[in-house]
Order: structure tokens, then C-alpha cells, then sequence
């Protein structure tokens, strides 16, 4: 399984092509890397990047909590794949970014991929450099669930 930490800098061109940092490249390793799977993160209005493996096993999570005869699970499913789309990765590492994708994120030129552990965050520059949380919201968050492990 590839881990992916850190922060890198890069940057989209025109046609919305990127190159995946070589840190996380490295971190592949031996997997095959001809395809990734982009996310639209609703949560975070973001991109997530994974391998294949990672994604299958992710949809299967997901769907194993889902009764396949259920008309409302059966809408949640598609629109839950609709996130998604497979995208091939170029032997230098580049992918290109479909523009729904790049909308959808609100990324136009410089970019942070951040590592994620099992996935990598594709954020507009700006938004990493300005934290969602404050320091002290950060340290309180991480105190309750410390104190949840008691």
C-alpha cells in the first residue's frame, strides 16, 4: 500500500495537465501507475487523487452498506459514483484534469498536493496557506479525542 505525507507545490498548466510530485511517484513504488482515480471532495471542495487499489477497496466499503433493492440507496450509489472519474497517467507522471473537475475545485494555476496517507489532496494554493482551523481549535479537537480514547 503506497503512503503518501507532505506537501508539494506545483503547478496546472493551460490544458490542465499536472505532474504528480515525485515523492509520491516514489511512494507508488512497484504499483502500476496507468491509472488514478480523481475524486470531487464534497466535504473540502477539493480533489482526492488515489490508486485503483485504494478506490476499490473504498467503493466496497462503501457499498457494503447499501441493500442493492433500496430506490434511495440505488440514487445515493450514482451520485456517489459521479464523484469520480478514472484518469491515465502519463510515464513522467502527468495526469490531466478534466475542466468539471478544475471547476468543481476552483483550481486554476498553482496548486498544493498534500499527502493524505492513503490518498493525495489536490487544494488551490491559497487554500492551504490559510488553515480551516486555528491552532487552538486544532489543539482542542485533538485533546477531545484523546480524551475519547480514555
Amino acid at each position: 500500500m503506497a503512503i503518501f505525507v507532505g506537501e508539494h507545490s506545483a503547478t496546472i498548466d493551460d490544458k490542465g495537465r499536472i505532474v504528480l510530485p515525485s515523492a509520491f511517484k516514489k511512494a507508488m513504488g512497484e504499483m502500476s501507475l496507468d491509472f488514478v482515480v480523481l475524486e470531487k471532495n464534497r466535504l473540502g471542495n477539493c480533489l482526492d487523487i488515489h490508486t485503483e487499489q485504494r478506490w476499490i477497496e473504498k467503493v466496497n466499503q462503501f457499498q457494503s452498506k447499501l441493500n442493492p433493492l433500496n430506490p434511495a440507496h440505488d440514487k445515493l450509489l450514482q451520485a456517489y459514483f459521479q464523484n469520480f472519474t478514472r484518469i491515465g497517467v502519463a510515464e513522467n507522471g502527468r495526469i490531466n484534469i478534466p475542466d468539471s473537475f478544475l471547476s468543481f475545485a476552483n483550481l486554476k494555476k498553482k496548486v498544493k498536493f498534500v499527502g493524505m496517507l492513503t490518498t493525495i489532496r489536490l487544494v488551490d494554493d491559497s487554500k492551504v496557506a490559510e488553515p480551516e482551523i486555528s491552532n487552538e481549535e486544532y489543539l482542542r479537537m485533538l485533546s477531545e479525542l484523546s480524551e475519547n480514547d480514555k
